[in-house]
């Protein structure tokens, strides 16, 4: 899952092409990357979250692992399976579509036609859009409902090995994909454990979690009080040479997994263990123990955040009515997509007598637009409303700052990703950014996941810089959210799938590798290249500052 093979690669403003050679028999792992000319020969594995470099290559029958990825022994062995049910490539992909076809949001078509057949019993227009309204929002819970029935109906998946074109994959694929589907509306809401436990998954008390990857909901357990960031890959099935494993794990109480962390399955994890971002947790670590980095290093001690429990773990009434407002406010989202589309359809109709070129041009060509802009605006619109401008700071996780946060960030993903999908890639990408409040200078190359910034107050991105990666401007640790500014220099370059963390600086002309995490409040030398998880400065780059170098010093790593 999410693996990047790096065909293309922006660096410095400029567009780099290069060959990916990936040999019989191998296996990329979940996030992992493979740059620009290189090769995984055959029967080799590159674990999750490694990052082959430029030029390198994985000899065959090898385990490549970390950032930049390193012989670590030779590839696993697939499991055994049986195969004698499998099913042909065609029947199987065919079974797969419709399988996705089951998971759509039926009952959303079903509401929306029945509004339309009841316009004719309503006097007004202004009745006949409240019906359609109240239709759409009640669709939403309606449709997750139905989800989460279907994933009961298919039957559990039991801990074990499987071929990749048996009907168990099917099932797998169906399970792991409906979550997700599910996760899009509820992820880091109050519903979603209730959700998810109603999917078959053990799911503690007090338990925060938002975007979940590639999950088999009956193989999981959660321990009390445990805290997920955003897109975590939790204990993800194994894919390995035409095979997959599903095996059962339990995670402790008050586990903290940071964005993009991966959980391996089947260990049982202990309590408090404290899993940073794009880390893959490690089997055998004691309680209390804080991992970081690929390969993880041990976290001895780390900065706690101390604070009223009654604004992190147990709030009043007052903030939990608070917070249930804005999060079932989450359904009525829908609304606005869908009735700009409804209504470009219905002026595009109402303009067919016209002559083809008039229509055209003065009816299709600006709706079309304007429906394109009106979520935009609309979520420009809401930002500054709810939130304004953005300052580095920190607040409690049940403060209505925080419920707000989450909303205009739901209402972002909602309306304006999607038309803003249509202009990755282009400048007029940057002006969006820059109205919701980023500061990008001029000839700044975005490249693609620009469509949704969470933190845009927080973006300083100087004229001429190339930016390709991730961007932690907030953290969650200790249920306290930690946000501050992210300074990118002029003409400097962050890689494919890169993280840099609040409160970092990128040096003018310098580069951070693909893959490389970049620790909070570091400073890069300018000129100089960086890799690593941490990154450090990567040997014969070139050193165009008298800068002292204080990156991925071990100080960052607890801060």
């Amino acid at each position: 899952r999410d693996a990047a093979l790096q065909l293309v690669e922006l660096c410095q403003g400029e567009v780099l092409v290069g060959r990916v050679t990936i040999g019989a028999g191998a296996t990329v792992g979940v996030r992992a990357t493979v740059g620009r000319n290189s090769c995984v020969e055959p029967g080799a594995y590159l674990t999750a979250l490694s990052w082959l470099p430029e030029g390198a290559r994985l000899a065959a029958g090898e385990q490549g692992d970390g950032v930049p990825a390193v012989g670590s022994g030779p590839a696993p062995e697939p499991p055994e399976v049986d195969r004698s049910g499998d099913l042909s490539p065609g029947l199987h992909a065919l079974a797969l579509v419709a399988g996705r076809l089951v998971g759509l949001p039926s009952i959303l078509v079903l509401c929306v036609l029945t509004e339309w057949s009841a316009f004719g019993d309503v006097d007004s227009f202004w009745g006949a859009l409240a019906l359609s309204s109240a239709a759409l929002t009640l669709a939403v819970p309606a449709s997750l409902l139905v989800q989460v029935l279907l994933l009961r109906l298919v039957g559990p998946i039991r801990p074990g090995s499987y071929s990749r074109w048996s009907p168990a994959a099917l099932r797998i694929w169906y399970k792991t994909g409906a979550v997700e589907s599910a996760g899009r509306w509820l992820s880091g809401s109050l519903l979603w454990p209730r959700w998810l436990r109603l999917a078959g998954m053990d799911v503690g008390r007090g338990c925060e979690i938002s975007t979940i990857i590639d999950v088999v909901p009956e193989t999981v357990r959660i321990g009390d009080e445990s805290f997920f960031a955003d897109g975590i890959y939790l204990c993800s099935p194994m894919f390995h040479r035409g095979t997959i494993a599903v095996l059962r794990t339990e995670l402790g109480c008050n586990t903290f997994l940071g964005n993009h962390a991966v959980v391996p399955a089947g260990p049982r994890y202990p309590d408090d263990l404290f899993v940073g971002v794009a880390t893959v947790a490690r089997d055998g670590a004691g309680p209390g123990t804080g991992l970081f980095g690929h390969p993880s290093l041990v976290l001895h001690r780390r900065e706690v955040v101390t604070i009223d429990r009654r604004l992190t773990h147990d709030p009043s009434f007052a903030r939990r009515v608070t917070r249930w407002v804005f999060e079932v406010g989450r359904f009525p989202l829908v609304v606005l997509p869908v009735l700009t589309v409804l209504a470009w359809f219905s002026l595009s109709q109402a303009a067919a007598g016209l002559d083809p070129g008039l229509r055209l041009g003065a009816v299709v060509l600006p709706v079309t637009l304007a429906a394109l802009a009106l979520p935009v605006v609309a979520t420009l619109a809401l930002k500054w409303l709810l939130l304004g401008r953005g300052r580095p700071g920190r607040h409690p996780f049940w403060s209505c700052w925080c419920a707000r946060w989450d909303y205009v960030y739901m209402a972002w993903q909602t309306w304006a990703a999607s038309p803003l999908g249509w202009l990755e890639g282009t400048l007029f990408l940057n002006v969006v950014l820059r109205l919701a409040g980023a500061h990008i200078g001029r000839e700044v190359l975005l490249g693609p996941g620009f469509r949704q910034v969470v933190d845009p107050d927080m973006l300083w991105f100087e004229d001429g810089a190339t930016i390709a990666g991730d961007f932690q401007t907030h953290s969650f640790e200790d249920r306290v959210l930690k946000i501050d500014r992210v300074d990118v220099r002029q003409r400097a370059t962050v890689g494919q799938s890169a993280v840099v963390f609040f409160g970092a600086d990128i040096g003018a002309e310098s580069r951070v590798e693909p893959a490389g995490v970049v620790m909070k409040g570091a400073v890069l030398v300018p000129g100089r290249t960086y890799a690593g998880n941490p990154v450090s400065p990567r040997t014969g780059a070139s050193h165009r500052g008298a800068a002292v170098d204080r990156v991925a010093s071990k100080a960052h790593l607890y801060r």
